[in-house]
């Protein structure tokens, strides 16, 4: 009987402890991510003259204002289609990398 008792006690406490860990993780990843967000925010509709880029820094096609668009430190990033901007938001260093000093020319590799 004591023996049983033992057994399901260290289960249910191994269980919480397992459930702490886990927890803990997922709050690491969260604030990671919102970091990385820090400097990115989706705008719609904004007009052709205020993005930034003239080619797309996810595809190197031209840029669609048709398309969403990212706010990223102080630039209006556009994108050639919907989808490149949330590719963008996931490491928009490594994307912005493969635009040209003033955002004209893809000289990244596709």
């Amino acid at each position: 009987m004591k023996k049983q008792l033992f057994t399901t006690l260290f289960f249910v406490l191994f269980a919480f402890t397992l459930q702490g860990v886990f927890a803990q993780k997922t709050e690491t990843k969260q604030t990671k991510m919102k970091a990385k967000m820090e400097h990115t925010k989706t705008t719609a509709k904004v007009s052709a003259d205020k993005i930034w880029n003239k080619v797309c820094p996810v595809q190197g096609e031209a840029v669609n204002p048709k398309a969403p668009t990212v706010e990223y430190k102080g630039k209006t990033i556009g994108f050639c289609c919907a989808g490149c901007d949330a590719k963008f938001k996931k490491d928009p260093e490594a994307y912005m990398k493969n635009l040209s000093a003033d955002g004209t020319k893809f000289i990244g590799k596709k």
